[in-house]
């Protein structure tokens, strides 16, 4: 069973991860490799032990994301204080106030009306309902996190390749598991042995695909988008506004989504057979959701007035309120949530701290310590270190540069966490960027993209997982169209970056 084997193999990389962090961390301590401070040396040391526990995830990738506020004081790279205040960096709270809008939108069912509201419009053609799909999950994905847009459209896509019979339930390798909602996933690995249509296949890639493609368009959409922004501005004191980002990865995200669509098309070739059953399907389920309700108005009331101020705030709001960021715009928009009625008489709101209860606490706690690391680099001189140690490479053109990183992130991210990945990386970039006398927000914006451009294989993102587990979707089908996603998305990063970031950045203000 495929299964069988990737829990076997994460196993193994547990355990060689829970001995190799502190061994690295106990080896540059006792033996220091590079003449470099000792502040600088515990900070090396410090980072190796906690990339080591988050590339092998040898413990939950959040409890490791605790280690910089133990290790960095006990080896004095800085103290207390300056460990654990980045964890309260603004762009923690403006990752938080998205994460409210989310449950809110998902509370509410809204996200599931939008989807299916865009699925119905582009009629049930095989070609033009993969397109919906997409679009659907895309934008869902820009404002929700990925993982919950997957686990929405993924039953709706079930539900319309079952009805027009693309596929038989005999060629779907599911196990019912004896626990409640437990679900056990075989799937057959054999390329050869694929659904009757390759309609499912597509379907299935497609939500995948869009829900990283969309995220990667807002910094509330992908983590690697709010540790880029976070660091930005503690280390180079620049503020990437929401307007900034979306000016310039939005270009990006659009022409990314139907390069993919068409892709998906052209090499999977999906057909329907029988056009009225998804039709049918989804007239039923938006027949389902009945009328609009109260709830869904007003949450599409805040969440409204949240991205409009977001929007408007270079050219609105600051001229009102001078103070005001992106982040206060979330927090406003997320306790509007818990003030809004829904049905006063029975004290019901739009939120209550029930749900917000199922907030991803733990991108929070990793992002957190991002920046904590980036502020012991810093403090400790570290950052200098690697800029020296870079020197080398002095005279590189900037497009091997670029592609160089793109890359090594993309390929990176297909087998370790994107968070993590572009984590470790950022305060890198910075230094890379010093040394070599270029923007280093164009290194670090190379890499956050980078981040969210990994297509290949089940483990490299959640909804990748999600649509393996969906049973449509083989790791041979998977790696096939992935690659050549990965290599579509390193050219456009490398596109992106070097020609349009400067022209975005500037317009954008």
């Amino acid at each position: 069973m495929v299964l069988h084997s990737r829990v076997s193999t994460l196993a193994t990389r547990q355990q060689v991860g829970l001995v190799l962090g502190p061994a690295l961390f106990t080896g540059f301590l006792l033996f220091p490799s590079f003449n470099i401070s000792p502040s600088a040396n515990a900070a090396l040391a410090s980072t190796l032990w906690i990339a080591a526990w988050w590339i092998t995830e040898a413990i939950p990738i959040p409890a490791t994301s605790l280690l910089p506020i133990v290790l960095f004081p006990l080896t004095g790279v800085v103290d207390a204080t300056g460990a654990t205040a980045p964890y309260a960096d603004p762009v923690v709270f403006l990752l938080l106030g998205g994460f409210l809008l989310a449950l809110g939108i998902e509370r509410w069912d809204l996200h599931r009306r939008i989807a299916l509201t865009v699925v119905s419009l582009v009629g049930v053609r095989a070609d033009r309902l993969l397109l919906g799909f997409m679009i659907a999950t895309a934008f869902l994905s820009m404002w929700i996190s990925n993982s919950a847009t997957a686990m929405l459209m993924v039953p709706i896509g079930t539900a319309v390749i079952i009805s027009v019979g693309t596929v038989d339930e005999s060629d779907r390798a599911l196990v019912e598991g004896d626990e409640e909602d437990e679900l056990v996933v075989g799937v057959r690995t054999d390329p050869d042995d694929r659904p009757a249509t390759d309609f499912g296949l597509a379907l299935m890639l497609g939500i995948a695909y869009s829900a990283s493609i969309g995220g990667v368009a807002t910094l509330i959409g992908s983590p690697p988008n709010a540790v880029f922004a976070g660091i930005a501005a503690s280390r180079l004191d620049v503020q990437i506004s929401f307007l900034d980002w979306l000016v310039f990865a939005g270009p990006l995200s659009i022409v990314f989504l139907f390069v993919t669509w068409l892709l998906l098309v052209k090499l999977l070739r999906p057909e329907i057979p029988l056009d009225r059953g998804a039709e049918t399907v989804v007239r039923v389920q938006r027949e389902e959701l009945g009328r609009i309700s109260r709830g869904e108005r007003r949450v599409l009331v805040v969440f409204t007035l949240v991205a409009a101020g977001w929007l408007l705030r270079p050219f609105v709001l600051q001229s009102l309120f001078p103070a005001i960021t992106d982040t206060v715009i979330a927090i406003v928009g997320g306790v509007l949530l818990f003030v809004v009625p829904v049905d006063y008489e029975n004290r019901e709101f739009l939120l209550d701290w029930s749900d917000a209860i199922r907030l991803p606490w733990g991108v929070l706690l990793l992002l957190g310590a991002g920046f904590s690391l980036a502020n012991g680099f810093r403090e400790s001189g570290l950052d200098t270190v690697i800029a020296q140690g870079f020197a080398g490479i002095a005279g590189v053109p900037v497009v091997v540069l670029i592609l160089v990183i793109a890359t090594v992130v993309v390929f990176l991210t297909e087998v370790t966490s994107n968070t993590a990945t572009a984590t470790v990386f950022m305060p890198i970039m910075i230094s890379l960027g010093v040394t070599l006398g270029e923007s280093p927000l164009m290194l670090m914006a190379t890499a956050a993209l980078a981040a969210s451009m990994a297509f290949m294989l089940p483990v490299a993102t959640p909804p990748n997982a999600i649509v393996f587990g969906s049973g449509y979707v083989t790791i041979p089908q998977m790696s096939r169209i992935g690659l050549w996603l990965n290599l579509l998305g390193i050219v456009a990063i490398i596109v992106l970056t070097y020609l349009w970031l400067p022209i975005a950045f500037a317009f954008a203000g």
